[in-house]
């Protein structure tokens, strides 16, 4: 049985999840996107108008999709109507809400702009009105008249969503993802669901909700064999899957709190962080599963309780891993299956997600809180750069052909740009409903994010089309 709604768009076509319209507006959307990214200071923004051939004003264009095509409040309307802007201070939630009239370039009357500006962008409702009157003036040269604002995204876009495949029935946070290309199927570990969530790879269709895990994290899908590995922190094991219908093939026991892995697809060979604060200890193992052998054929001790992504080196035989408690970057010899030394990257606390460009020898790490992304050269240890990212990060990707990162946390998605092995630039962000991993499927040229429900939608499972 099926879970799912199913919403598909050209290049932003989305229904609401509860009396929406479906809704057109690519270059709305590319205006938002746009300015999310250039305006940290706005935690949402969306554009009102009425589409063509219909009645009623409704959100266009959003930072929170599941927004899109539904009408706008009395309140909003109420903006359009008398042409004076509104600006409220939301002090529980520590941030400005504002409505302003929006007008094309010839400063005709064309909708609605409204922001949620964060109070630290802004000393004052005074001044929070003035950047955002800034940011209207903006956008209205951009939109030569009403029709401009459905007309189609410029092909600079990095991410342009697809679909969006509504979950109902899925409560809880999710964790990694897993593709297996020959039978157009991506895995998503539900851990607090308490399942493995399979959807069609192209089309993003929710066709499966498979029990039988506990709390899965980390998975990996192994083509050769069919089969997927399992980090169930909950069962303190990896569970070993038949890629047809899920069922247990193996289990094999762990110490308490398998989580974080890489999956070696050379060499078969699954790390797999486990121990340490789950175990109640100040050390962690990473286990080392042959996929061959399907059995446990190493173990390295890491001193840290809290392990993280990690990420391969294969022409320098070494493996990096987030020792997240003690903010630092673990590079193990994997000649000896141990630590040969620690990096301490100033400034870097609770480093979560990583990355590798092992041809340029830059490692990749965002910390959370704040969200910053470190760019590190791997044969000194030391930072080369650091810039601001999304916070509360949990997944990276890079993509060596185009020289892009990824990066996706509760804040959004970020997306930059490397120039050189020292130059990077941050050319997309903005939110996706506080979906925090994801995976890239280069061969589709499709990005997938998965988030959990919140107060303001159900959860679901998002797909992008990367320019």
């Amino acid at each position: 049985m099926k879970h799912s709604r199913h919403l598909f768009a050209g290049s932003l076509l989305i229904a609401s999840a509860m009396k929406g319209q479906s809704v057109s507006a690519p270059f709305a959307q590319h205006l938002v996107t746009e300015t999310m990214s250039a305006h940290s200071e706005l935690q949402k923004m969306g554009l009102h108008a009425v589409a063509p051939g219909a009645q009623d004003d409704t959100i266009i264009a959003c930072s929170v999709p599941s927004k899109i095509g539904k009408k706008s409040f009395a309140g909003d309307l109420a903006v359009e109507q008398t042409k004076k802007p509104t600006v409220k201070a939301v002090t529980e939630g520590s941030f400005y809400d504002l409505a302003l009239p929006l007008l094309d370039a010839s400063d005709r009357p064309i909708g609605m702009l409204v922001v949620e500006m964060r109070m630290s962008g802004a000393a004052s409702a005074e001044e929070a009105l003035a950047k955002t009157e800034s940011i209207a003036k903006s956008l209205e040269k951009q939109v030569p008249d009403l029709n401009a604002l459905f007309a189609p995204a410029p092909a600079s876009d990095p991410l342009v969503l697809l679909s969006t495949t509504k979950l109902p029935d899925i409560t809880g946070d999710f964790d990694h993802l897993a593709v297996d290309l020959k039978r157009n199927r991506l895995f998503v570990s539900a851990e607090v669901h308490q399942s493995i969530e399979v959807f069609d790879l192209k089309t993003g269709e929710h066709l499966q909700s498979a029990p039988g895990v506990t709390t899965p994290h980390t998975i990996a899908f192994v083509p050769e064999t069919n089969q997927l590995l399992v980090a169930d922190g909950g069962d303190a094991s990896c569970r070993i899957l038949d890629g047809t219908d899920l069922h247990q093939v193996k289990r094999i026991a762990l110490e308490a709190g398998p989580d974080a892995a890489y999956y070696d697809s050379v060499n078969r060979l699954f790390y797999l962080g486990n121990g340490g604060r789950g175990a109640k200890t100040d050390f962690s193992y990473i286990t080392i599963i042959s996929v061959d052998k399907a059995d446990i054929v190493g173990k390295i001790r890491v001193e840290s309780a809290n392990l993280e992504a990690m990420a391969l080196d294969r022409e320098a035989n070494l493996l990096y891993v987030n020792m997240r408690d003690k903010a630092q970057i673990g590079v193990i010899d994997l000649a000896s299956n141990k630590i040969s030394k620690t990096w301490r990257v100033p400034d870097l606390e609770l480093n979560t997600p990583m990355a590798l460009d092992a041809a340029n020898h830059r490692l990749f790490v965002v910390g959370r809180k704040p969200g910053k992304f470190f760019i590190i050269d791997t044969q000194t240890g030391k930072g080369v750069a650091v810039l601001d990212s999304v916070e509360i990060a949990d997944d990276m990707t890079f993509d060596s052909q185009a020289k892009r990162i990824y990066i996706t946390g509760s804040g959004g998605v970020s997306v930059f740009q490397e120039k050189s092995a020292d130059e990077y630039e941050r050319i997309a962000q903005f939110g996706t409903n506080g979906g925090k991993t994801s995976v890239y499927v280069p061969s589709l040229k499709q990005f997938y994010i998965i988030h959990t429900e919140t107060p303001e939608d159900i959860a679901g499972l998002q797909v992008y089309k990367v320019n």
